[in-house]
């Protein structure tokens, strides 16, 4: 009977953590690796985000959906705080800009264990990049401010399955919400003369996709991982179908991406992550066009180690690296999300409170990046400076 009004109590938990998830989800966000953060949730984000073969939190299901079938039924809630400065100069080196921001992004995920060899979880997690000049670009008759925010949410349902002991597929769906807006753009008018491009506040749109994984476990020192993300493809954003996103249609498309990672457990307490990532912006509307953002594909590299200290505390460090998604041709449209940061060290500690309860808190710095424009850019070059804050809580029940 005791068994039975736990289950119940499972349930009813489940579905009400699940309406908390759909209320938090206008979230903001800004990433290292292009859009994207350089980990998903406060433990992996301790590790250099590495958790394709290391899922430690809900929030591991946007790595490798299987990863979720190690977790049991539990709730994980993170916040991350993101101070980010953007120094550049446009046009010449006279003509300096700069950009202040501080970027507050909520995190979610659940787990509810179904059965034995099955559970069913989800994931609410942000990506984007936004900046905010305060002026002009140029003193153009009309012109507004210099400011733009791209703010992708991603909700995604997983479902996972354990055919062996060692080994767990998951699958998710991944349905978006995308927010973008932009002001301050000035272009050549019919006679040659810059004039500013009216902006249109805030646009949205909807978009859908779909990840699966694998996490094979053959000894207790050795877990290996593989996974596989679709493109999210999204719904055009109307205002600026005809003029910014014009080249794509007004869809600005979140990438395909794959990855591969192995982690290892050399002695007692100790841990070692390593993960292979492959971002494949040059297939995604809105960000690989030539007069946009023109990013280009992304190899990333992440290591991460922990050691469990005792029963209570639990240390992380992380290192994770990648070539530049933005080349020196593309600084102009690129000052507007400057999101050009390839390289970062992080650190972490999680507490135990007790055997169901434990708090979560990690460091990112990434280190400063300058792109000098060359070609069509020559003259606007980007400094991006900026840190991540998270936290988080994870209740197991």
């Amino acid at each position: 009977m005791n068994i039975k009004i736990n289950s119940i109590k499972r349930q009813r938990t489940f579905f009400a953590l699940s309406g908390i998830a759909l209320a938090i989800s206008a979230s903001n966000a800004f990433a290292t690796d292009g859009i994207y953060f350089t980990g998903n949730g406060a433990i992996s984000s301790g590790m250099g985000g590495a958790a394709i073969a290391l899922p430690q939190d809900v929030a591991s299901a946007v790595d490798n959906p299987a990863g979720l079938a190690e977790l049991g039924s539990r709730v994980d809630f993170y916040g991350t705080v993101v101070p980010l400065t953007a120094d550049s100069t446009f046009g010449s080196a006279s003509n300096h800009l700069f950009s202040s921001r501080v970027i507050v992004s909520p995190g979610f995920g659940l787990n509810y264990q179904i059965a034995p060899q099955w559970t069913f979880g989800v994931t609410i997690t942000g990506a984007g990049a936004a900046s905010n000049y305060g002026r002009p670009v140029l003193p153009v008759s009309g012109a507004g401010d210099a400011k733009a925010s791209l703010i992708v949410v991603n909700t995604s349902p997983t479902i996972t399955y354990k055919p062996l002991p060692s080994l767990s597929i998951g699958a998710s769906l991944v349905f978006g919400v995308e927010q973008f807006r932009l002001s301050g753009l000035v272009a050549p008018g019919p006679d040659g003369a810059l004039e500013p491009v009216p902006s249109h506040g805030n646009e949205y749109a909807t978009g859908v996709g779909a990840g699966i994984g694998v996490l094979w476990t053959p000894t207790s020192m050795v877990s290996l991982g593989v996974s596989y993300f679709t493109k999210t493809w999204f719904t055009a954003l109307p205002g600026y179908k005809d003029d910014a996103l014009a080249p794509s249609g007004g869809h600005a498309d979140s990438p395909s991406r794959y990855g591969v990672g192995v982690a290892m457990r050399p002695l007692p307490g100790l841990t070692i992550a390593l993960d292979y990532l492959r971002i494949e912006w040059a297939g995604a509307a809105g960000y690989n066009t030539p007069t946009t953002w023109g990013y280009r594909d992304q190899n990333v590299g992440r290591v991460g180690i922990s050691y469990d200290l005792n029963a209570r505390w639990t240390l992380r460090a992380g290192y994770s690296f990648a070539n530049n998604n933005v080349d020196s041709n593309h600084t102009v449209a690129n000052m507007y999300g400057p999101g050009i940061s390839p390289r970062a060290v992080t650190a972490g500690a999680t507490y135990a409170i007790d055997k169901n309860n434990r708090i979560t808190a990690a460091f990112e710095y990434d280190i400063p990046t300058t792109i000098v424009g060359t070609g069509p850019s020559l003259g606007t070059n980007i400094r991006a400076t900026y840190q991540v804050y998270t936290a988080g809580y994870t209740h197991r029940f």
